[in-house]
């Protein structure tokens, strides 16, 4: 099976876990829009390149003008496209409003040996345990995790490659410490 269906399957259980987040009682999980910062300095690089233009042109040979005001205008209209993105897009970050931290996520790959002791952590909430286990490149055992950077609250769940597809092994998992 191509390696980028595997990558469809997946991507499109990250969507659902990510609703069924931001379905948590209390609103444990909002969905945030990524930061404007990296835009805003793409259109004041661009147009310090502009501007640098305007004010030396009579010092600088017809090349650096001409390099100067291509590069001004492409970070200027790169810097417009990504913040429309951000702005417009649907794209967004969970969040755990508890610390007001963006969830990290990770896609842990184990062998079909190790599917009891998987489970097993996933029961218990062991999150650190978990990125602690043997991991494999093939994914036979899959789990999904998206969690805080201390581990104290975390969202997990874990799906096993059978008959062609990606077969749920548990339900969502929440932890929160």
């Amino acid at each position: 099976m191509p390696q980028n269906h595997l990558k469809k399957e997946i991507e499109m259980d990250k969507n659902k876990i990510c609703e069924a987040m931001y379905a948590l009682p209390e609103g444990l999980v909002v969905k945030r829009r990524k930061s404007l910062l990296s835009a805003i300095l793409l259109i004041a690089l661009g147009v310090t390149f502009i501007v640098l233009n305007k004010f030396y042109a009579d010092s600088m040979s017809h090349n650096l003008q001409s390099a100067l005001v291509f590069s001004g205008g492409v970070l200027l209209v790169l810097g417009v496209i990504v913040g429309s993105i951000r702005l417009f897009g649907s794209g967004g970050d969970p969040y755990y409003k508890g610390d007001n931290t963006r969830l990290c996520y990770n896609e842990l790959y184990f062998d079909r040996l190790s599917r009891d002791e998987v489970l097993s952590v996933i029961r218990e909430g062991a999150v650190k345990r978990l990125f602690d286990l043997p991991h494999i490149d093939v994914p036979a055992i899959v789990v999904v995790v998206y969690r805080t950077i201390d581990c104290r609250f975390a969202v997990m769940q874990a799906y096993e490659y059978v008959d062609l597809e990606y077969r749920p092994l548990t339900n969502l998992e929440v932890v929160n410490r």
